[in-house]
């Protein structure tokens, strides 16, 4: 069995977008300006799934927008934070539309 480690690196768009979507974590306002933030589950479950509709990433792969969902809920709530998620899924509004999501 052959294991390797991936390694992306961090293109300017997707530091850009981390950053505002952690600034927007901070503020918690809800609302229904993008980028819009979702989250499902949590409480005695534990786990949760958040889903952020944004179409300012419509050019990154799934894989690129779920890490910096992570990275970004990892800056604003910390490691211990991040670790009741199980799913993080960027989406477009279209997206989100066709998935019946929002």
């Amino acid at each position: 069995m052959s294991v390797r480690n991936i390694t992306k690196p961090v293109t300017a768009q997707a530091a850009s977008l981390k950053t505002s979507l952690a600034n927007e974590l901070g503020r918690n306002q809800p609302g229904d300006v993008q980028p819009l933030i979702l989250m499902e589950g949590g409480g005695q479950q534990g786990s949760k799934h958040v889903y952020v509709i944004w179409d300012d990433w419509r050019d990154l792969s799934a894989i690129e927008r779920s890490e910096i969902i992570m990275d970004a809920f990892e800056e604003v709530m910390g490691k211990e934070g991040c670790l009741e998620i199980t799913v993080a899924m960027g989406l477009t509004a279209q997206e989100a539309k066709r998935l019946n999501i929002g």
